[in-house]
C-alpha cells in the first residue's frame, strides 16, 4: 500500500453560502443582502409561539419549483454555512423556524434565489513547499495473536509497507505515533531493538535518510531500558517521534513534554516538538507531534481537552518568537464525538487552522478550509484494516478524522490522505497500519 496508489480526481472546491437568521415579532420574512438570507429576530413574550424557536430548517434546491430539496437543520445558532454547493449555480432557498424537537413553528419564507460565486482562479503553485506528514504506524504489539482479520499483520509483516508509504511521499518532516520504544523480538541485536529504531534503520536501508529529533528510548539515567529506572529527563516521548529529512530541514533545538495523565493506567502521552529551519528558504518554524489518550471511559473526554490545553501552553513557552507552527498527531477525537471535538476546539481557538475545515458535525469543508488541492480527503484517517474504506460517499466531502495536521496561517497547497486503492475504490495490498498517513504541502510565510 505504499508507492502504488490510486485516488479520486480532485473535485471542484465547493462554494458556501452564509445564512444569517433573524426573527420578527409575528412572522418570518426573508430578504437578500450580500448573498445572505435573513430572518429578523427580536425578543418575544414568554407564551408567544415564537419564543420556542430553537432552530431553523433550511430547504434549498437547484430547481425554481423547490422540487427534490435538500433539507438542513440548524439548532442553537444565529448563523450557519450551507456547504457542498456548486460554483456558478443558482439555488433556491427558503427557511422556517422549528422547536427543539424539529416541529415547525412557522411556514416557510418566500423562496429566495441566490447564485453562488464562480471558482476563483487557481493560485500560483507554491514555491519551495515544505512537505509535512502525520502517521500512526500502529504499535508492534497492537495485533492480537488470535486476530482473524487477514489484514491485521504483525509488525514484521507490514513494516515494509510502512517504509514504502513514507518513502513514496518523502515528507521533509514527519510526526509519527505508536512507534514504540519497547523491544522487538529481533535476534542479533545486542541491547534489543525498539520499533522506532527499527523503522529508522529500514528507512535508511531503503534510501530514505531520515533522522530522529530524539533517539532516547526512556527518560531514565539508563535510557535503554525502563527496568530499575532512575528518572532523568532525556527528552524521550515513548512512541511519539519526529522523523526529519536532513537534506531538507535542519533541527535547531527540540524537546518533549509529558501531558496530563489519568489515574487509569495507560501509556504516558507526550508532545514532542522541534524548532526547525527549511534549508531551501532559510525560514524557521515550530513543529509538534502528539498522540492523545485513546480511552472512551468516563473522564477521558476531559483528559484529552486538558492534554490539548497543555500542548497550547508548551507552544507558547517554546515558541516565544512567534514562528509559523505545524502540529501533527492522533488526537483520538473526531467531529462526531459527543459532546464535542474538544482537542480540535482547543487548538483552533488558539489560532491553529485545520486545512480541511473538518469541523464539528459537518460533512463538507468550512469556509475556513485552506487546502487548495485535496486528494482522498473523503476517506477516514482511521481505516480499521477493512478492505472496504470507511469514507464519505461524496468525494467532495471530508471523511472522519482523528489524525490531523494543523497549521498557523499559511498556504496549504495540497492535502493527501495516502491510500492504495484499486479500480473499485477498495484498499489494495498490505495495510501499513490501521491509520492512513496524511500529508500536506505548505508554504511557510
Amino acid at each position: 500500500m505504499g508507492s502504488h496508489h490510486a485516488h479520486h480526481p480532485t473535485p471542484p472546491k465547493p462554494t458556501n453560502l452564509l445564512l444569517r437568521f433573524y426573527r420578527t415579532r409575528g412572522e418570518i420574512n426573508s430578504h437578500r443582502m450580500e448573498q445572505k438570507t435573513g430572518i429578523v429576530r427580536k425578543p418575544f413574550k414568554r407564551n408567544h409561539p415564537m419564543s420556542r424557536v430553537l432552530g431553523y430548517r433550511v430547504a434549498f434546491s437547484s430547481r425554481p419549483d423547490m422540487s427534490k430539496p435538500t433539507l438542513r437543520r440548524y439548532a442553537g445558532m444565529r448563523a450557519a454555512e450551507t456547504r457542498g454547493l456548486n460554483p456558478s449555480t443558482t439555488y433556491y432557498f427558503r427557511v422556517r423556524a422549528i422547536d427543539g424537537a424539529g416541529v415547525s413553528l412557522s411556514a416557510y419564507t418566500p423562496v429566495l434565489a441566490i447564485k453562488t460565486q464562480p471558482l476563483p482562479p487557481a493560485p500560483a503553485p507554491l514555491v519551495s513547499p515544505l512537505t509535512v506528514a502525520s502517521f500512526n504506524v500502529m504499535c508492534a504489539n497492537c495485533v492480537a495473536e488470535d486476530d482473524e482479520n487477514p489484514n491485521a499483520l504483525s509488525w514484521a509483516g507490514r513494516r515494509g509497507a510502512v517504509v514504502s508509504t513514507i518513502k513514496s511521499r518523502m515528507p521533509d518532516i514527519l510526526g509519527v505515533q505508536e512507534a514504540s520504544q519497547g523491544w522487538l523480538d529481533e535476534p542479533g541485536h545486542a541491547g534489543g531493538l525498539s520499533q522506532f529504531e527499527d523503522l529508522l534503520q529500514r528507512l535508511k536501508s531503503a534510501g530514505a535518510q531520515y533522522e530522529l529529533t530524539n533517539t532516547q528510548r526512556n527518560n531514565c539515567v539508563n535510557s535503554t531500558t525502563p527496568d530499575g529506572c532512575v528518572f532523568q529527563d532525556r527528552g524521550a516521548s515513548q512512541g511519539t517521534r519526529i522523523f526529519y529529512n536532513p537534506a531538507a530541514v535542519q533541527v535547531i533545538r527540540s524537546g518533549s513534554s509529558a501531558l496530563p495523565a489519568s489515574s487509569v493506567p495507560e501509556n504516558r502521552r507526550y508532545f514532542a516538538w522541534a524548532v526547525v529551519k527549511q534549508k531551501s528558504t532559510g525560514k524557521t518554524f515550530f513543529f509538534g507531534d502528539t498522540h492523545l489518550s485513546s480511552s472512551k471511559a468516563a473522564g477521558f473526554y476531559e483528559l484529552r481537552k486538558r492534554q490539548a490545553e497543555a500542548i497550547v501552553s508548551v507552544i507558547k513557552t517554546q515558541n516565544r518568537a512567534g514562528l509559523p507552527v505545524v502540529v501533527t498527531g492522533d488526537l483520538n477525537s473526531s467531529k462526531w464525538l459527543k459532546p464535542s471535538n474538544a482537542p480540535y476546539d482547543v487548538l483552533t481557538a488558539a489560532g491553529l487552522v485545520d486545512p480541511l475545515g473538518n469541523d464539528y458535525l459537518q460533512e463538507f469543508p468550512s469556509m475556513g478550509a485552506t487546502a487548495e488541492k485535496r486528494i482522498n480527503t473523503h476517506l477516514n484517517s482511521w481505516n480499521g484494516l477493512g478492505t472496504v474504506p470507511r469514507a464519505n460517499a461524496n468525494p467532495a466531502a471530508n471523511g472522519t478524522y482523528i489524525d490531523y495536521i494543523f497549521t498557523s496561517k499559511m498556504r496549504v497547497g495540497e492535502w493527501e490522505t495516502v491510500a492504495s486503492l484499486d479500480a473499485k475504490g477498495n484498499y489494495a495490498g498490505v495495510f501499513p497500519s490501521d491509520h492512513n498517513m496524511v500529508v500536506a504541502k505548505v508554504g511557510l510565510p
